[in-house]
């Protein structure tokens, strides 16, 4: 990688430049959660403030067709997120903020409403000042993904800067690696559309603390609002770590070990116990487990929601010893249930009165100063097992996940936030009119957004249905049905319920009635086998909601005989001209062989 290495002095002004066209992306797959404190950052940029030099940026630099060169940080994502963040006016250093008017991008953002200047300000010299502060910047070409994998390890397995389990993660390709990190963006809710996110979209999947109005407070997550990890731990990938032994136990179960070396081991890449995990993983299937880990996360989690969700409080008598692995044991117990013996919970607030104080009745080991062995791990998950299992009845499913959607719904929602060109939200399929009508309907349109969506971008595409796209539906939907929509962050569930039996008597005469119209549209047979196949009727508490999914296929989508594409937020309402239509098949191609995409 280093033939053509070139390392440059770039004033800041030119990065933030190439931060707004979206030039700057960060690839999840291996970089560091977004976890720097406000504090940090303001020291940061005072040091730039005060002309003290900074830390080498290290990047790979790339071609995209739509932005041109483009930049993967490799080293020093949260230093420039600390920079574009305090020019965009997100945070003060020394109780002032960025003067929006000192420069044309921010400025135009602040005439159209997208940024909002706050005060005091600081002097124009000094914005000046921090926008012409050379950053020291380190580019290397690309050529392989193993290299910038390689890359990244290396700058971090040197010192202290990334936590052990962040190290072991640090370039891991392998199954095991994968579905790790799968599960813990389920879990967490900070996941992302695809691992390349643009640099001005990933603070709205960063964990973040309450002195910060952004991102995912990490308070609210499931591993500190019931107390099994501290925010430090979580920001220190300890979920990961825990995940990581859970799931090595449920593929090797007697076999696997509970020691940090053990896990540093299945980590090592062309380690025996590397290989050994990646295998039994694709044996498995890594979605089977994915959508197996996940449903049972769901159950559990809706079971300790019918108490007190303080675990800390609920599974002990007194003080909590080693909540994680007694978190752990639950876990287990009920995966075998669930999964293994393929059954289903009969009465959650049983199951959730059984669990209480268990931890301190049934896992006396938890409280001994001894060493933690698998041995210890397999009995205690024998016994909670035993405890635990008048709650379950006979599945009767083949699948014992049949009745937990494999995407979750929230998780959807939450990957919205960096690719709204891949994601659509709206009330119902008709006009929410005083007289509600069942004709016109809204399936065509829906249909031939998805057609623009799948023709866009690489990946999977969304529209939810059920979800107001602005505050003013959410109400006027209230209004129209007399229920109020149900939050979740910004979002407002609102459910089709209300519309089916207004129009189609109930649910069932409701997914009937979208199918047949699916049916009817002049659309390639196999793009409707895609979004009908894909199509999910879920609950969400009391609200029923469509979610409608387009997977990318090898040739680009045609609604009605034309290729229509989405730009943003909206679908171009021309389709693409018979003169331009090379250019578009050049650029449907080049969308799934480009880096980062596939090396």
């Amino acid at each position: 990688m280093q033939n053509n290495l070139n390392i440059r002095g770039e004033p800041i002004q030119s990065v933030y430049s190439g931060f707004r066209k979206g030039q700057y992306v960060v690839n999840r797959r291996y970089q560091r959660k977004l976890v720097w404190k406000k504090y940090e950052k303001q020291k940061f940029i005072d040091s730039i403030i005060k002309q003290f030099p900074v830390p080498l940026f290290l990047g790979v630099s790339f071609i995209d067709t739509k932005k041109g060169t483009c930049f993967e940080i490799l080293d020093g994502m949260q230093r420039l997120e600390a920079i574009t963040s305090f020019i965009e006016g997100r945070f003060s250093v020394n109780c002032r903020y960025f003067d929006l008017s000192v420069i044309s991008e921010t400025n135009d953002l602040l005439k159209s409403g997208l940024l909002r200047q706050n005060n005091p300000v600081l002097d124009r010299d000094t914005c000046s000042a921090i926008l012409s502060y050379p950053l020291p910047i380190s580019t290397t070409g690309y050529s392989s993904s193993a290299d910038v994998d390689e890359t990244f390890r290396r700058i971090n397995t040197g010192g202290v800067r990334l936590s052990r389990h962040e190290v072991r993660q640090a370039g891991a390709l392998s199954e095991f690696a994968q579905l790790v990190r799968r599960c813990a963006t389920y879990i967490r809710g900070d996941s992302s559309h695809l691992d390349i996110v643009d640099l001005r979209n990933i603070h709205e999947i960063s964990l973040t603390h309450d002195d910060l109005d952004y991102g995912i407070k990490i308070r609210r997550t499931f591993w500190n609002a019931f107390h099994i990890l501290t925010e430090e731990n979580i920001l220190a990938s300890r979920d990961e770590e825990l995940i990581a032994h859970t799931l090595l136990y449920i593929l090797f179960k007697e076999k696997s070990q509970t020691s940090s070396k053990y896990l540093d081991s299945v980590y090592s890449p062309s380690n025996t116990a590397s290989d050994q995990a990646s295998d039994a993983v694709l044996k498995s299937g890594i979605d089977n487990l994915y959508k197996y880990f996940c449903h049972t996360f769901d159950v559990l989690k809706s079971v300790f929601e019918e108490g007190n969700t303080n675990l800390a409080q609920h599974l002990y008598t007194n003080d909590a010893q080693k909540i994680g692995q007694a978190y752990q044991v639950i876990f287990l117990a009920v995966y075998h249930k669930l999964i293994n013996e393929n059954k289903i919970i009969q009465n959650k607030a049983k199951l959730n009165s059984k669990l209480e104080n268990i931890a301190t009745d049934c896992m006396g080991i938890l409280f001994k100063d001894v060493k933690w062995l698998n041995s210890h791990r397999s009995q205690l998950v024998d016994a909670v097992s035993g405890v635990i299992g008048d709650c379950f009845d006979n599945s009767g499913s083949a699948d014992p996940a049949t009745q937990s959607w494999l995407e979750n719904f929230e998780n959807i929602l939450n990957q919205s936030r960096t690719e709204n060109v891949c994601y659509d939200f709206k009330c119902g399929i008709h006009d929410l009119r005083n007289d509600v009508q069942k004709q016109p309907d809204d399936i065509s349109k829906i249909v031939k957004t998805l057609c623009a969506m799948h023709n866009s971008h690489i990946g999977s595409s969304y529209i939810l249905l059920g979800v107001a796209d602005t505050d003013k539906a959410a109400l006027r939907h209230e209004q129209l049905y007399g229920y109020k929509a149900k939050g979740y962050e910004e979002f407002k569930v609102v459910g089709v319920g209300d519309e089916a039996k207004k129009l189609h008597k109930d649910i069932d005469g409701y997914q009937q009635y979208i199918f047949q119209k699916i049916e009817s549209l002049n659309i390639d047979d196999s793009f409707k086998r895609n979004i009908t196949r894909n199509v999910k009727f879920i609950r969400y508490y009391d609200k029923d909601v469509v979610v409608f999914k387009i997977d990318r296929m090898p040739k680009p989508a045609l609604f009605d005989g034309n290729v229509f594409v989405r730009k943003i937020a909206n679908v171009d309402p021309n389709p693409v001209r018979q003169e331009f239509m090379f250019d578009f098949y050049e650029e449907f191609k080049a969308q799934g062989q480009q880096y980062p995409y596939q090396s």
